[in-house]
């Protein structure tokens, strides 16, 4: 390349037109490499022409590769402080010989380019501080996404985590390498597989998978990469990974769970593997057996060695370098498969997270590995809870557990109790198992129990006093969800179900209503059916037609049944139908409700409930500033969605939590779902309970 400049200071800003001209000839004998004659000319003392010449023989792309580096990082910084384009490319006019574009305006001049930087670069951090201020306050606008292509505007949603805040999934992590079709039973013959397929196994894994893909929207295109607004800011996984060939791919499957919302941040298992430079990563081999069998060949590797010192310093470690995001939930998996994180080690590792949490946060247990029980109770009794709480693994550290979630077995290996398989008894039995952990100092137990399936019970008030972020609505509660079923034709790999069933329980208990009606577009309905609820008993008695009429005052009043619901939605249609002859109306909407279907009457009891569960005081549910509306220019004021003040912070009752986990586990296991890289979780709250809030607008 040979290029002249005229009148040009490489230092100083251009005073006068500049004769700029540049001639790039390209030579194959010579290919890459750059051989540069340049002619700088320039006034010096005295009006002087001073001219410097250069000569420069290098590889091309050698010379380019920092610049690119450089574009990389700054811009990833400046993506993360949401700083505009224009204000960007001014930025980064000092990697091009001549700026356009937006930056066609900034000084040629290195030194005023290089200002120009550190200008911009003060000016984005300042911003990103002061919204880290404004959360605080509650004044921060919140983000909003656009629709799908087919839609016009920009949506809001109905349903956020307080603050934004991000979670950390700490515990058993590996890497599960699955071998297909494969033939044989043991013995020494040669058995053949077809083909193999690794993926993120483990707790940490799971809980990543699952969190990571929960959206507010459908992302606007399903193939080219699209970053669709996360439920979930930042998913923070902690495990012990080693330098090896699995320690690698783990943390390749772990960022790409996230590769939808880009929200997994695995820079600190990446620094922790400094520590322990010997350190193998966890493997297990899974032979998947032509007629369905399952096996498992394990090698827990550094889960064996993994110390809860080393926990903490990771905890540490996301403390300090995670100034733009802040957490309120610790999820923690399968205690019983790492020897070194157990009894007070395990509490230790709690209270240190309890610590770095916005008030508090939650901090979930969920178990696996629970060894048979030894345990010795009569027929029909359960252990008592001191030995719960001299359990070698779990004792020391269930006061601290907010949410704890077991399988069905487990639940027996570690109480003792003993299901007959008559349903109400074995209900009966499972509500005085989980109690014993509620006497241990758990707020809430879970427990999944597989096609039947699960079980949730509640704390009391003083318990849930001490957890800020559990909500309130929950105190004192327990209920038992049927599984979400899917059709008999349906390939099922239920393999991480019990892992998705507490993300979602997790979730559930974070979210909180902004206050806003959204409905959801429309849409063809969905393989899994509406979860059946129980022990529905309907009140088919009439409140008086007056009361049902829009913005009546006195509805409030009364009592609120699954009928009146339905008679309030159909009223104004059966009103001009039926001439407003009121017992025509009366007579109508019950001919209507007794042709309605159970499940259709089972949504109203739901819808009845939360909107009475509603209307109850929450004293431990975070305040309005906590869950704010997005600003909005005086002349969109139109096109906001309504806002229900009853509703706005308001969690989820318990039933609809348990029903909106038991499809998340649905999503989970059902393989046309399984490796999706979104989820509306608008959908899936909507499956919960067919409830679009807003009911006085009707």
């Amino acid at each position: 390349m040979i290029s002249n400049t005229l009148n040009l200071s490489l230092c100083a800003a251009w005073e006068e037109e500049i004769d700029h001209k540049v001639s790039i000839m390209y030579t194959p004998m010579i290919n890459d490499e750059k051989r540069d004659f340049v002619e700088y000319t320039s006034l010096a003392f005295l009006s002087q022409h001073h001219t410097m010449v250069t000569y420069t023989r290098a590889s091309d792309s050698v010379l380019c590769v920092p610049l690119m580096i450089d574009a990389a990082v700054w811009c990833d910084f400046f993506s993360r402080k949401s700083w505009h384009y224009e204000n960007v490319a001014k930025a980064l006019a000092y990697l091009f010989k001549v700026p356009e574009g937006a930056a066609s305006g900034v000084d040629p001049g290195f030194f005023r380019q290089m200002q120009e930087l550190e200008k911009q670069v003060l000016a984005a951090a300042d911003s990103a501080r002061k919204k880290d201020s404004q959360k605080v306050d509650g004044s921060q606008s919140k983000r909003s996404v656009k629709f799908k292509e087919n839609q016009v505007g920009e949506m809001l949603t109905e349903w956020a985590i307080p603050n934004n805040t991000g979670i950390i999934c700490a515990g058993l992590a590996c890497v599960d390498m699955q071998l297909l079709s494969a033939t044989g039973s043991g013995g020494e013959a040669i058995e053949t597989f077809a083909g193999e397929k690794s993926m993120g196994g483990g707790s940490v894994a799971m809980a990543c998978k699952n969190l990571a893909r929960l959206c507010h929207v459908d992302p606007l295109d399903d193939v080219y990469m699209q970053i669709t607004p996360p439920v979930i800011s930042s998913i923070v996984p902690l495990c012990k990974v080693g330098f090896d060939t699995s320690g690698n791919k783990l943390i390749d499957l772990l960022e790409d769970t996230g590769s939808s919302c880009r929200n997994v941040e695995t820079k600190f298992i990446k620094n922790a593997r400094n520590r322990d430079p010997n350190a193998r990563t966890g493997l297990a081999v899974l032979p998947i057996y032509q007629d369905g069998r399952r096996g498992c060949f394990f090698d827990a590797a550094s889960n064996a060695t993994f110390a809860a010192s080393e926990m903490v310093e990771m905890m540490e470690d996301v403390k300090d370098n995670s100034a733009d995001s802040t957490y309120s939930a610790f999820l923690f998996g399968y205690p019983h498969l790492l020897p070194q994180i157990q009894g007070e080690a395990l509490a230790h590792v709690f209270s240190n997270a309890r610590s770095m949490m916005q008030d508090g946060g939650i901090v979930v247990l969920d178990l696996n590995g629970v060894p048979e029980s030894k345990v010795q109770t009569p027929f029909g009794s359960v252990c008592s809870a001191s030995v719960l709480q001299s359990d070698p693994v779990l004792g020391p550290a269930l006061s601290h557990v907010d949410i704890l979630h077991m399988n069905e077995d487990e639940l027996v290996n570690l109480t003792g109790v003993q299901l007959e398989g008559d349903e109400s008894n074995d209900l009966r039995a499972l509500s005085g198992a989980a109690s014993l952990f509620l006497k241990c100092g758990v707020a809430v137990v879970a427990v999944t129990r597989g096609r039947q399936g699960c079980f949730i019970k509640c704390n009391g008030e003083e318990r849930f006093a001490t957890s800020k972020m559990l909500p309130s609505t929950w105190i004192g509660k327990q209920v038992a969800v049927d599984a979400a079923l899917l059709p008999p034709e349906t390939e099922i790999n239920s393999n991480g179900a019990g892992d998705s069933f507490t993300c979602g329980l997790l979730v559930a208990a974070l979210l909180r209503h902004t206050g806003l009606d959204m409905m959801i577009e429309s849409q063809s309905p969905e393989k899994i059916s509406p979860v059946k609820g129980r022990g529905m008993d309907y009140d088919t008695s009439i409140d008086s037609l007056d009361d049902l009429t829009v913005g009546s005052e006195s509805s409030s009043t009364k009592k609120m049944t699954p009928y009146s619901l339905y008679m309030k939605e159909k009223y104004v249609a059966l009103k001009a139908q039926c001439a407003e002859d009121k017992k025509a109306i009366f007579v109508r909407c019950h001919e209507l409700w007794e042709q309605e279907s159970d499940e259709v009457k089972q949504m109203y009891e739901r819808r009845c409930k939360e909107e009475l569960e509603s209307l109850k005081p929450a004293p431990n549910t975070p305040t309005a500033k906590d869950v704010t509306i997005p600003c909005t220019p005086d002349n969109a004021i139109q096109d906001m969605p309504s806002r229900n003040l009853h509703l706005s912070n308001q969690p989820m009752n318990l039933e609809t939590a348990a029903q909106f986990a038991s499809l998340l586990a649905a999503k989970h296991i059902d393989m046309s779902t399984r490796d999706k890289q979104h989820l509306n979780i608008n959908r899936i709250r909507e499956q919960s309970t067919a409830s679009p809030h807003g009911l006085e607008e009707i």
